[in-house]
């Protein structure tokens, strides 16, 4: 299926690699709104989007859905699990129709000890993946760190305001 091909860690495969995989691979469809992965659920599948797009969510203060990203054709999600078993960190669900191929960790590994080059190609393109999601979050809360407001913004933000009658009766009003 060349449909296979469209996922960005399966394109470098050849013709029989792909044909191997195939075997160990589940296609499932999924409508707008339905859950895909879900926070907190312990798994051990590794989805590739073959067409659609999706919305990942975590959940914030009192269980409200924050949206921390989308993902369309070609990408994966939930590569995390095939090498550690942890809880998901992030519900993705279907933003429209959405038709993924998933593949659990034991019929990858399975897979990449049948064909072990191609499984090191797989497994590059996983850790390409994960580097690059890690270097937008790092992006990220290098960004938030540097958007937080210090108290010498406050002090300097003060000095453009009139000194107030508490400023004067505790001696700390400023004159210009």
């Amino acid at each position: 299926m060349s449909a296979l091909r469209t996922i960005q860690i399966f394109e470098a495969l050849s013709e029989d690699e792909v044909q191997g995989l195939l075997g160990e691979c589940e296609f499932v469809k999924y409508e707008k709104g339905e859950t895909i992965i879900e926070q907190n659920e312990t798994s051990t599948f590794l989805c590739g989007i073959l067409s659609g797009e999706v919305d990942v969510f975590s959940s914030g203060e009192g269980d409200k859905d924050i949206r921390i990203g989308g993902v369309g054709q070609g990408d994966i999600v939930g590569e995390a699990s095939i090498f550690m078993e942890m809880q998901r960190i992030a519900d993705v669900k279907a933003k429209g129709e959405v038709e993924i191929v998933r593949i659990s960790r034991e019929k990858l590994i399975h897979f990449v000890n049948s064909l072990p080059k191609a499984g090191v190609k797989i497994f590059a393109f996983i850790i390409f993946s994960l580097l690059h999601k890690l270097s937008s979050v790092n992006r990220e809360l290098v960004f938030e760190k540097e958007s937080t407001v210090t108290a010498g913004d406050i002090e300097r933000l003060k000095q453009y305001f009139a000194p107030t009658l508490e400023d004067y009766m505790s001696g700390q009003s400023q004159t210009t």
